[in-house]
């Protein structure tokens, strides 16, 4: 019965959360002026904001070049087991249930600052593939510290290298807002730069890690249960 609730739960979280997820091939570069494509080339970030409507809270995008495929760039991304090995802060990443094949449901820890007690929260993670590109998209189904989280990451090749868009949007739980937005803030750069950078770690020392998660993403969709859980 509890799992039947659990399933019915995400379900319906998952189904409000549509409306945020990309649903089609989608021309990402198109959003970058030339100034700012020039800046991604020279391999920096390039970073906007977006104020939610009723919200104090903004929706943050990232802009990056990978020096890496597509398949491998979301092999990594997406290798949710291990994201407590290298994304700051991070301090348990356990895969929990796998509602399909594409759609996987993580434990995190997060740490927080003093005075404030580490955040616990279980998040939802649903992968595409449109032609050449992929996309991984996620929402919270509990937390202990937010009251909304949604995001995308979408991953298409250029010039030999990847284009990488992450957009995140999280609003704190009132209580914590004070204590939290500027180390929020933070946060998701420490975490655009570790993410580039182990990908592009793992691609240039050609890692069995790399190699392993990319194939995940190429079994998932082909419609194996890749992590090993109770479904």
């Amino acid at each position: 019965m509890k799992a039947v609730i659990f399933t019915l739960l995400v379900s319906l979280l998952s189904t409000s959360y549509t409306a945020f997820a990309v649903t089609s091939k989608t021309d990402i570069k198109s959003d970058l002026s030339e100034a700012e494509l020039k800046t991604v080339n020279s391999g920096e970030f390039v970073i906007k904001m977006e104020d939610v409507k009723g919200s104090p809270w903004p929706e943050i995008t990232y802009y990056a070049l990978i020096d890496s495929t597509p398949l491998e760039s979301i092999g990594l991304f997406a290798a949710y087991d291990i994201q407590k090995d290298y994304i700051p802060n991070i301090l348990k990443s356990m895969v929990t249930k796998s509602i399909s094949p594409t759609d996987i449901i993580t434990e995190y820890v997060l740490h927080l600052p003093f005075p404030l007690s580490n955040a616990r929260y279980t998040h939802g993670a649903r992968l595409y593939k449109f032609d050449d590109d992929f996309v991984l998209t996620w929402y919270m189904v509990e937390s202990t510290s937010s009251e909304e989280v949604r995001g995308h990451v979408y991953f298409t090749s250029t010039n030999g290298k990847t284009l990488m868009r992450y957009r995140t949007y999280v609003k704190p739980k009132s209580m914590l807002g004070s204590f939290v937005k500027n180390a929020m803030l933070k946060d998701v750069k420490a975490t655009m730069i570790a993410i580039k950078n182990f990908i592009e770690k793992n691609k240039r020392e050609q890692s069995a890690i790399n190699s392993k998660y990319s194939e995940f993403i190429t079994r998932a969709l082909r419609g194996e249960f890749v992590y090993q859980t109770n479904n």
